[in-house]
């Protein structure tokens, strides 16, 4: 009997630019879901109802096949990989695009009152009848830069997430925020937001979105 080989997982630094018309595909969910990767969104630019392209830097993890068959998805898709870098081989480089300003300030004391105040607005959200999307902005800590947080949505709690809106600069100086469309059963909803709070990590729940797009 041969035994079998395991194959050592692969990880890739790549840079994406995103067209228009994908800003409201979960694109980067697909990576964790279908290909079993590991997605780390180490910067990102992208603004919500905008034609103008978004881009990621993204370090994805996983096995190498699998990795191969995600880029060949990407381009199918006609994403572009701006920058394609094996680690430890190629370093790659985040000067090529300039990085729009971010209005958002928030502190320690805001970040306290936001970390109680989403169970309230999650009942009020499941009385209006809504049990399966919710819209969020979630800050991503600079504490919290080399973590996949949001490919933990993914692959933890069985959800489909999808990046509508995105401000992290490359340089780990400040807090990140993404405007997230998550899709799921309640209790994988519940149990996702219950991940972030214990992260520590702010979240503003959008309500609106129990009316649907108007």
């Amino acid at each position: 009997m041969s035994a079998t080989k395991s194959v050592e997982p692969a990880s890739v630094h790549s840079r994406i630019l995103v067209p228009g018309r994908y800003h409201r595909q979960p694109v980067i969910s697909r990576l964790v879901s279908r290909y079993d990767l590991t997605v780390n969104i180490k910067a990102a630019s992208l603004t919500l109802d905008s034609d103008s392209d978004g881009w990621f830097d993204l370090e994805l993890s996983g096995n190498p096949q699998k990795l191969t068959n995600s880029l060949s998805y990407l381009q199918g898709l006609g994403v572009d990989l701006v920058q394609l870098a094996i680690a430890n081989q190629i370093q790659a480089t985040h000067n090529s695009l300039s990085f729009p300003d971010s209005a958002y300030k928030l502190n320690p004391k805001d970040s306290a009152w936001l970390a109680a105040r989403w169970q309230e607005q999650f009942q009020q959200w499941i009385s209006l009848g809504q049990t399966n999307r919710l819209r969020l902005q979630l800050c991503i800590l600079k504490s919290y830069y080399e973590q996949p947080v949001i490919s933990k949505l993914v692959s933890r709690y069985g959800l489909t997430v999808n990046i509508t809106s995105a401000i992290l600069k490359p340089d780990s100086q400040d807090d990140g925020w993404f405007d997230l469309d998550l899709w799921g059963r309640t209790k994988q909803l519940y149990s996702s937001l219950s991940y972030l709070e214990k992260l520590g990590l702010p979240i503003w729940l959008d309500l609106s979105s129990v009316y649907g797009d108007r």
